[in-house]
């Protein structure tokens, strides 16, 4: 992910984020990597299930 990329603040419950801490570590990748492989994984399986 580029610098030049856009940011969002997104506010989550503590535990959730926690819980996300804990998986990234285990996958080896940064906060930021976790939460985009989260979305494009989501949004991958919304549209191959609205198709």
């Amino acid at each position: 992910m580029a610098r030049k990329d856009p940011q969002i603040n997104i506010r989550v419950p503590e535990d959730t984020l926690n819980k996300l801490k804990i998986e990234t570590e285990k996958e080896h990748r940064s906060l930021t990597a976790q939460v985009n492989i989260l979305i494009e994984e989501w949004i991958l399986k919304r549209s191959n299930h609205q198709a």
